[in-house]
């Protein structure tokens, strides 16, 4: 006699064959990253590169610094990491295909970050050379006039109240605006991370954290939009 066989419905589903990979990996971008992705390819160019500095000419013809470490950073409004011009550098500028992982990571893996740093410049990412001639004629001026100094004073064996390390005048610092102490800035961005906090408060007065720097920051920005030619404008990026 064949005994029949009734179907389980909790019976789990059979394995998937092998070397498939979940479509969940594979998940197409979603908001908010897929707008910043489609913003750093509308509108934006290279106007200089100096190290791990990139200096973005963004589409309202400001030029953002977007400085590349193991906590990428920009100096734009948008406290978003990475924004849409950290993006841009890693997409247009290095080159990085869509599907890496450090476009949803707001740190980089010094194996990472090595070899962003040693890939070359597209050429395609370059502004026009009118903008950047105008661009390096007004930063050359400023340097030989003397723009103000946004040094952060630091006395000798001052340790970072986060990090706890001794704060030397080589590092990146910022300092409070209300309490005026001190601290690394790299520091500062990991503790607004944790906090999940947009606005970030200073970790020894409480206040609400404004950098000196960020004060003057909207009047300090390059603005080249007079300068911009019809194929800056006309762009992917």
């Amino acid at each position: 006699m064949v005994n029949s066989v009734s179907s389980n419905s909790n019976q789990p589903p059979p394995p998937s064959p092998a070397g498939h990979q979940s479509l969940i990996q594979f998940k197409p971008f979603q908001p908010p990253i897929a707008n910043r992705i489609a913003r750093a390819f509308h509108r934006l160019r290279l106007v200089h590169r100096s190290g791990g500095n990139f200096f973005v000419l963004g589409a309202s013809g400001n030029v953002y610094t977007v400085s590349l470490s193991d906590i990428p950073c920009c100096n734009c409004p948008d406290r978003t990491t990475p924004c849409k011009h950290i993006l841009f550098v890693y997409l247009r500028v290095l080159g990085v295909s869509l599907d890496d992982t450090c476009l949803h990571r707001s740190t980089l893996r010094p194996s990472e970050l090595n070899h962003l740093l040693s890939s070359p410049t597209s050429p395609d990412s370059w502004a026009g050379d009118r903008v950047r001639d105008r661009y390096h004629q007004l930063t050359s001026r400023l340097t030989t006039r003397g723009s103000p100094s946004r040094e952060v004073e630091v006395e000798e064996g001052a340790k970072c109240p986060i990090c706890l390390e001794e704060m030397r005048k080589e590092d990146r610092l910022v300092a409070c605006r209300a309490c005026r102490n001190p601290l690394h800035e790299q520091c500062l961005q990991r503790w607004t991370r944790i906090r999940g906090r947009r606005s970030a408060t200073c970790v020894i007065c409480r206040e609400r954290w404004r950098d000196r720097v960020d004060l003057e920051q909207q009047d300090m920005y390059l603005n080249l939009a007079d300068y911009v030619s019809d194929d800056d404008d006309d762009s992917e990026g």
